[in-house]
């Protein structure tokens, strides 16, 4: 049995929330704030026991709150009908139970199985905060806060007393609920919800230290060896345990005997006034040593040279090893815990941001090889959620697991990148190789720029200052400079292939492309062939991803074939060229000219630095160097004061403008 949904509603950003779970492995991505600790937070809230406060109400929410308690104390909404009313924090999880072997024993889910149909094999788990005061603690609580010398007249804090007082007034309540019919309910307790989903957190703010400041993680573990019982003891390590118990033991008798002598003849030589006298007893020390509790207090983790045999105290390794060794303590310690319950249950996992500290190739390895860790940890399935910012994590695990957090002023939904692959899965090898390949930050950006070549990307930055510095982007309080975008570059061959999964992530999109014009001409052998000309004599364009625009924008079958006429291209509208969230630009006529390239673009607007005349011809325009990249360089440094193409001052003009919350 396996964990395949949650939903989450009206915690924080959750305004009603979906996530679609793997059965190994669930990846939550996406940029700053959009709710990928709140989903953690809730679920362990929830699974604690805890109380929620009035901060993890969603703002949306509020105000309607606010009402409802109103009419209630106003008595024109009653108490039963406020219950029902009062849109409350509410988690659901889906189970699938469909087994091989219909008699396997379903342990810990049982108790949530109330449906009695043979054919039905999932059960749903809601957990929700309800309000369990009842209404006469209710009205003593809010009275004198609505009304005054018997008037209803609702005063300033009394949304205060509300949110002073939320966590008293909602409590938590977990019900089994018939998936057929969600009428149908039974009341369970926290216990039985625990027993269910065990569960263990590791979040993002690790400490790493293993000095007397903090609880040592080795120190941890060491304890967790002396407290088990024999029979309990990882095959593994049994016999060495063993070994270490005796040793201890036997130093305890040792050490406790000779310490025992030695402080009373000590404590007995040192007393006098005549006591004590013959006749009385004699005083003597006991002792009350224990060499495993100096084990358990004072290990510490150090590190070992193979050569030397000396050693180095853990603070001398790297924080992303001492990272990776306090999570490989904590899952193991875990994943003991599971396998001593003894029951079928489906543990859930949690790690908040794994990447702290690691560099990137350990990153990558860490993604990879996670899963494998785990099974070999324990034979028992546990379901794994991760958080992250790491392009290295996000672009190593399968398009399958990812879900990517995207935030809108309704709240935050999660996408699962499988169902994008499922869709388009003429595109999905490509983006997926190239985002391996790359390790670009997408997920994690609020705007993304595409551009054709290295030129570009060298060039964009620079570009952008310089459009802000012009006043270009207004007077907005963040230009473009200051935005998150990812700059990637791919080129017009390739660009057309992501637009589908820039639309399915909801990311403004600019598309800096080149207008390639290109004619036919004769070829070797008198084959005609497509041949690059300047743009006055092109015919059509060669740059796949400006003709996939146009048969979108006309409603044409991508793989039709008929020719594209480039004056249909140049007239193209600032309309024309934009699709919901993405926009494209190439090209445009400037100072009589147009370059069918960047290169040319920069060289048209910028004469005087290239020695060229006001009165020249396109051909004077072609760039004849062998490195676009040394043409970029030598643009930034040796001509600071630049223009910049309109083209480019349009795109960047369009993307500093689009909202990313909508």
């Amino acid at each position: 049995m396996q964990l395949t949904k949650i939903r989450i509603r009206n915690y924080r950003l959750l305004i009603d929330a979906e996530v679609e779970v793997d059965p190994k492995t669930t990846l939550i991505v996406g940029r700053n704030n959009t709710g990928k600790t709140s989903c953690f937070a809730c679920i362990g809230n929830v699974l604690d026991g805890e109380t929620v406060s009035f901060d993890d109400y969603p703002l949306l929410r509020r105000d309607d709150f606010y009402t409802k308690i109103a009419l209630f104390m106003e008595k024109k909404l009653s108490y039963e009908e406020l219950c029902k009313q009062i849109k409350v924090i509410t988690i659901d999880f889906l189970v699938d139970y469909s087994l091989d072997d219909p008699d396997d024993n379903l342990g810990a889910l049982s108790p949530f199985i109330i449906d009695v149909d043979v054919d039905t094999t999932t059960a749903l788990i809601r957990a929700e905060y309800r309000l369990k005061t009842d209404e006469k603690t209710l009205w003593s609580l809010l009275e004198s806060s609505y009304y005054k010398d018997g008037i209803f007249s609702p005063s300033e804090e009394a949304h205060k007393v509300l949110a002073d007082n939320f966590g008293k007034l909602f409590g938590l309540t977990v019900y089994a609920i018939n998936p057929n019919n969600q009428d149908d309910k039974q009341v369970k307790s926290h216990k039985e919800l625990l027993d269910l989903f065990p569960f263990h957190a590791i979040p993002a703010e690790r400490v790493l230290g293993e000095d007397d400041t903090h609880k040592s993680s080795l120190g941890s573990l060491i304890s967790g060896f002396f407290d088990t019982s024999e029979a309990e003891l990882d095959p593994d390590v049994a016999e060495e345990i063993k070994r270490l118990r005796s040793i201890v033991e036997k130093a305890n008798n040792d050490v406790q005997k000779q310490s025992d002598e030695i402080l009373s003849s000590v404590v007995n030589n040192s007393i006098g006034f005549g006591y004590p006298n013959i006749e009385e007893l004699k005083l003597g020390v006991t002792t009350q040593l224990s060499i495993d509790d100096q084990i358990k207090n004072q290990t510490k983790l150090s590190y070992i040279s193979g050569t030397a045999n000396e050693s180095l105290p853990s603070s001398h390794n790297g924080l992303g090893y001492k990272n990776l060794i306090k999570m490989e303590f904590l899952l193991a310690a875990f994943a003991k815990d599971i396998k001593k319950r003894g029951v079928a249950c489906v543990p859930l996992l949690f790690i908040e941001e794994p990447e702290s500290h690691m560099h990137p190739q350990m990153q990558t390895a860490f993604a990879a090889y996670l899963e494998k860790f785990l099974s070999n940890l324990s034979t028992v399935k546990i379901q794994t959620f991760l958080t992250s910012h790491s392009a290295h994590i996000a672009n190593t695990m399968e398009f399958a697991k990812v879900r990517y957090a995207q935030k809108s002023i309704a709240g935050v939904i999660y996408k699962n990148l499988n169902t994008f692959a499922q869709a388009n899965p003429d595109n999905v090898d490509f983006i997926r190789k190239y985002l391996t390949l790359t390790k670009c930050d997408l997920f994690f950006a609020d705007k993304a720029i595409f551009v054709e070549g290295a030129s570009e990307r060298l060039l964009l930055p620079d570009m952008i200052e310089k459009c802000e510095t012009a006043g270009v982007f207004g007077s907005c309080k963040y230009p473009l400079s200051a935005q998150y975008y990812a700059l990637i570059e791919i080129g017009g061959a390739y660009a057309h292939k992501f637009i589908p999964f820039i639309e399915f992530l909801g990311v403004p999109c600019l598309i800096l492309t080149d207008l390639d014009s290109v004619a036919d001409r004769k070829g070797r052998g008198g084959k005609t062939v497509k041949k690059s000309v300047v743009v006055s004599e092109g015919e059509t364009t060669s740059n796949e991803t400006i003709k996939w625009w146009i048969r979108r924008n006309k409603g044409i079958p991508e793989d039709d074939t008929s020719k594209i006429d480039l004056s249909e291209i140049i007239a193209m509208t600032a309309d024309d060229k934009t699709r919901e969230k993405c926009h494209i630009e190439f090209q445009t006529t400037e100072n009589g000219l147009c370059g069918h390239s960047l290169e040319e673009a920069i060289r048209n607007v910028n004469r005087k630095h290239y020695n060229l005349g006001n009165r020249i011809s396109e051909k004077k325009l072609e760039f004849t160097g062998k490195s676009k990249t040394d043409f970029a360089l030598d643009l930034i440094y040796k001509y600071s004061d630049y223009c910049v193409p309109d083209y480019i001052k349009s795109g960047l003009k369009w993307l500093n403008d689009q909202r990313v919350l909508e």
